[in-house]
Formats: C-alpha cells, sequence, structure tokens
C-alpha cells in the first residue's frame, strides 16, 4: 500500500489513512485506539506526507504538541506512549516502517519524551482553543455535540455569565495567532547548484539595480506621473518600483513628499544585499496588484493571500520545470491555484511579475516561434536563470514547501525518493538516482526498491521505482528475478528484466499491463493529457483499448474507464467506456 503522500493527495491519503487504521485497530483491539491513529496520521500528512516515516523527532513533536493541543483524553494519559510502542512495532511488522533510526532508538524517544507530554498534558495553555473550550463545556455540563448548547454556552461566556478561564484562553488564542494555518506541505524534486549564493555574481549589473536607484532620487512627491517621466516607463511600472522600494527600506513617506531613509544610501552601496531584500519584498506589494486580484477569486475570503499564492505558484512551477516553461502555462496553474475561472486577468500578473523579476536576474524569456510546435497558443518562455534557482527555493521555503537537496534525500526512503524521481527534470533524476544508490549500495538499493515493488500496487509508485532500478546495475537484475511470479508487480518486472537483459521473461498480457500502468501514471498527473493520447488512435484501435483494458485485471483499470466515460468527447467510446464500467 501507498504510505507516502508528498502533493496533497487528500483522497488517496484518507484511503491509506482508513486501512493503517483498520489494520492496526484489528491487531490491537483492547486499545480502542482508532480516533488517536487518525489525529497522528493526519498530523503526519500535514507535516511531510510519510505515514511510515518516524523519525525521533516526529515522535516528540507528537508526544509534547500534537496530543497535548488536539486529544481530549479521559483515559489514562499513559496510554498514549504506550500506543506508539505499539504503532512502531506494527508499521516494522508490516514491513512498512522506514525510518533511518533503529526501531529501539524509536521506542527509546518515546520514554525519553513522556515527562514532557504528561506536564503538557496538564497545562491548558499548551492546549488548542477548540481543545480548551470542549474541555471547559463538559467540565460545566454542556453537551458538545449538541449545536445550539454549544451556540447558548459561549453566548453566556461572551455575556460574561460563566464563570471560566478567560486568562488562559486569551493566551491560547494569542498563541494561535501567530502560528501558521496547517496544510499539507508539499514537496518538490531537488533541484543542484553550483554555487551556494549565485545572485552575488549578477546583483551589481542587474538592471533592476538602476531603476531602484532612480525611483530613490526621482521620488519627490509621490506623483507616479513625474516619477514615470523621468524612468522613462508607463505609470503601473513607475507605481510598483516606488512602492517596492519603500517596502525594500529605502523609502519612506514624510509629510507629502517621499523621502530616502537613512539606511537608503548605505543600502544602495550592497548590491548582494539590496538584491535579496528587493527578492524577499516582493510579495508584499499588495496594493499594486490589487487591482489585478480583485474579482479573480471569486471564493477568496482574505485578499491579502492572492499575492503570495499567486507567487508561490509561479515560483513552484518554474522551480520544479527546471527548464523554459511556457508563460501561460505558468499562468493557467497560477488561475487554478486562486480558483479564477478566466486565466488572462491571471496572464497579465504573470507577466508583470516575470518582467521585474527578470530585470532582477533571476530568470529569462525568450519569444515563441513555429519552430516551439507547442499545442497551445505560446507568446513566450520563462526560464529561471541560477540565482532565481536560489532565490526560488529559499521563498519556497519560507512558504512552506519541502525543498531538499540530493544529498538531503541520501538516506530518504524508496518510496519518496521514487516520487520525487518521477516528477524530476532528466538531469536531476540521473543525480538523485546515482546519489540515492551510492549512498546505500547497489544491492541495498535495490533491496529496498525490489521491497516497495513488492509492497505498493500503484503504478506512480511502480514505474518511478523501475528506473531507480535500472541505476542499481547487476544487483538489480538480480533482485528483480525473485519478482518475476510477483502477484502484484509480476508483470511489470518481467517487461522491465526482458527490457534490461534480453531474457525471454516476458508473459502474455504482460506489455498490456505495462502499458496501462503507463496509462495510469499519465492518468494521475493530467486527465486532459491521458483522454487525449487515447482520442490521436483511430477510432476501432481505441474501442480495442477499452476492451483490452476492461478484461486487463489491472488495478487501475476502471479508473481509466471512468476518465474515458466521462471526458471523452467521442460518444461511441465514452458509452464503451460506461459499458465496461457497468458490466
Amino acid at each position: 500500500m501507498r504510505t507516502v503522500f508528498i502533493h496533497g493527495e487528500q483522497e488517496r491519503f484518507d484511503e491509506a489513512s482508513a486501512e493503517l487504521i483498520d489494520r492496526f485497530t484489528r491487531r490491537h483491539p483492547e486499545l480502542d485506539a482508532a480516533e488517536l491513529v487518525e489525529l497522528l496520521l493526519d498530523d503526519k500528512f500535514l507535516a511531510d506526507g510519510m505515514l511510515a516515516h518516524w523519525s525521533e523527532e516526529d515522535l516528540v513533536r507528537v508526544l509534547t504538541e500534537v496530543v497535548p493541543r488536539r486529544a481530549v483524553l479521559t483515559r489514562e494519559w499513559s496510554a498514549t506512549p504506550d500506543l506508539l510502542h505499539r504503532w512502531l512495532d506494527f508499521l516494522a511488522e508490516e514491513r512498512l516502517l522506514t525510518s533511518t533510526d533503529p526501531v529501539s532508538a524509536l521506542h527509546d524517544a518515546v520514554d525519553a519524551a513522556t515527562p514532557a507530554y504528561l506536564s503538557a498534558m496538564a497545562d491548558p495553555t499548551e492546549w488548542s482553543s477548540e481543545k480548551f473550550w470542549t474541555t471547559t463545556m463538559r467540565e460545566l455540563g454542556v453537551d458538545d455535540s449538541d449545536d445550539a448548547a454549544v451556540e447558548e454556552f459561549h453566548d453566556a461566556v461572551d455575556a460574561g455569565e460563566l464563570d471560566v478561564d478567560q486568562d488562559t484562553a486569551d493566551e491560547i488564542t494569542a498563541r494561535e495567532a501567530t502560528e501558521p494555518e496547517q496544510q499539507p506541505k508539499l514537496w518538490l524534486s531537488p533541484v543542484e547548484l553550483t554555487e551556494s549564493e549565485p545572485h552575488r555574481d549578477i546583483a551589481a549589473g542587474a538592471p533592476i539595480m538602476d531603476r531602484i536607484r532612480a525611483v530613490v532620487e526621482h521620488a519627490g512627491d509621490g506623483d507616479v506621473d513625474k516619477l514615470a517621466a523621468s524612468l522613462g516607463s508607463d505609470t503601473a511600472t513607475a507605481g510598483l518600483l516606488l512602492e517596492w522600494a519603500q517596502r525594500a527600506g529605502l523609502l519612506r513617506v514624510s509629510g507629502e513628499r517621499v523621502v530616502p531613509t537613512l539606511i537608503a544610501a548605505p543600502l544602495l552601496a550592497e548590491p548582494e544585499l539590496l538584491w535579496t531584500k528587493l527578492w524577499q519584498s516582493f510579495v508584499l506589494l499588495d496594493d499594486v496588484f490589487r487591482d489585478g486580484l480583485e474579482n479573480i477569486a471569486a471564493d477568496s475570503d482574505d485578499d491579502e493571500d492572492d499575492l503570495p499564492e499567486l507567487v508561490q505558484s509561479v515560483l513552484s512551477v518554474l522551480y520544479a520545470a527546471g527548464e523554459e516553461v511556457p508563460l501561460e502555462v505558468v499562468a493557467f496553474t497560477a488561475a487554478d491555484v486562486l480558483g479564477a475561472e478566466d486565466p488572462s486577468p491571471v496572464l497579465a500578473l504573470v507577466k508583470r511579475i516575470v518582467e521585474q523579476w527578470e530585470a532582477m536576474g533571476a530568470l529569462r524569456t525568450r519569444p515563441a516561434t513555429e519552430e516551439d510546435g507547442t499545442a497551445l497558443p505560446v507568446e513566450m518562455f520563462v526560464e529561471l536563470l541560477p540565482a532565481g534557482v536560489w532565490a526560488a527555493r529559499e521563498s519556497l521555503r519560507a512558504f512552506g514547501f519541502h525543498v531538499p537537496t540530493t544529498d538531503a534525500l541520501r538516506l530518504a526512503p524508496a518510496e519518496l525518493v521514487a516520487l520525487l524521481f518521477a516528477a524530476a527534470p532528466a538531469p536531476v533524476q540521473q543525480a538523485l538516482a546515482t546519489s540515492w544508490v551510492e549512498d546505500r549500495g547497489p544491492k541495498q538499493a535495490a533491496d529496498e526498491l525490489t521491497g516497495l515493488l513488492e509492497l505498493v500496487d500503484d503504478p506512480v509508485v511502480r514505474m518511478p521505482a523501475l528506473a531507480l532500478l535500472e541505476a542499481t546495475g547487476e544487483e538489480g537484475v538480480t533482485a528483480a528475478r525473485g519478482l518475476v511470479d510477483d502477484p502484484v508487480c509480476g508483470a511489470a518486472v518481467r517487461v522491465w528484466l526482458q527490457a534490461a537483459t534480453d531474457e525471454q521473461v516476458a508473459r502474455d498480457g504482460d506489455q498490456l499491463l505495462f502499458s496501462v500502468d503507463a496509462m495510469a501514471v499519465t492518468l494521475e498527473t493530467d486527465v486532459d493529457l491521458f483522454v487525449g493520447d487515447v482520442a490521436e488512435q483511430p477510432e476501432d484501435e481505441q474501442l480495442q483499448l477499452v476492451g483490452e483494458v476492461a478484461g486487463s485485471g489491472h488495478s487501475h483499470a476502471r479508473a481509466l474507464l471512468a476518465a474515458l466515460a466521462d471526458n471523452h468527447e467521442d460518444e461511441e467510446v465514452a458509452a464503451a467506456a460506461r459499458s465496461a464500467l457497468d458490466s
């Protein structure tokens, strides 16, 4: 089963979580632990998406932060450390535990953190607001499952009619106000840099430096039209640069004038530092982009979040690509993130962002040509330069993404590496595979990969795991031979082994199952791309494919057929897919 979900796959996580909880509670029904295990898995999904990868730090955090803040436990508190011991043993026995720490060290970490856990459980200031008020209601005899009773309770608290610990409630509220909203921390594949801080070499000569100096010199009364005339730019750009210079600490408002700050001159003399400040302060230009962002996201409750979301979307697409990307692809992705029905206004905003980052030397653009042969109308291509890659990585980490280096992944579990490998550009794939295999040696790497292939029946993992197996050489071939009769991965392994060695081990139907694997991976990435690939074939071949997929017995056959039934424009093909699903 899958235990790694690094791209926010909520539905897939829910399925895996339910299965893990069921398997654990059936083994330990005496613990009555379903709710607590669900809490542990929900938190792990948000933290790193690796449900079976537990480190000593993970266990300490769960005991001293997660459970005390969120779990209302009326039974003996010592049951929680005991549950964690049972949980670790369960994962190890099921061959799911992927920790780099020895199991004995994980058990020791639970024991060592237990006193701090008990202390936090007894300290209401360490609780969440929800736990505090739930506990208070129960103490006062209020049924917290009755919405009307809960509303009446809070009305009474607001009116000062109930004796509650308001000081503790206020302290908890103040603490929570400083904590970021919890969302899954997504992972991006590693991108290596030849220099640790490549912006140092280009900062002084970046066009943005001359523009910002001119803004500081000509800011005057803040009249954007005058400033535009002085800069030889349009008013929109002049307004953006004026606001940017203020956000970077170079200008301040004094009465009716905009004047340089005391640090302006020395800061302008430090181009590397100024470059970094300009990059970091870009997400603060809310007022500049507000008009363009208004009404783009109809369901947005907080306009202040729109610009950071737009910036992080643009950066994540460019960073993950590792090569030039059509500007329209970047904009379409950002539009989806913002919930925009029409991507055109988002495209205009992305152009403004790209223009300024190009002036910083963080990226480059080039006009699209007929030779590019893109399927969509494309105006230009965009690509991060080394300084932009470095800056993007730092920004994405600040936004909450996991952005590892290949070196940091040397000890990573095989499932995580396989998923990151699949999403990486070819040069990064090679570097990641080489680093990961070298760290543990070809034999151990091959054993880990074949173990993964046995346990996870998912093409999204199976396909990159087989690709990684190539990097283990003869050890991979030897390990693969032990899986040729495996009911989960045997067909894919036989096709892989025959291609790697020319041994005639493939059986009837193997190539079809391997092709269905590939189609399932495409479907996971892009439904329209999968349907489009099928639709390119003659209709009779499409109908034949529907029949073959339906009869393949593949675990993802129904998902493929459902995608064709719901999205294929040819009614005959869609009807055939629906009929196959119903049969």
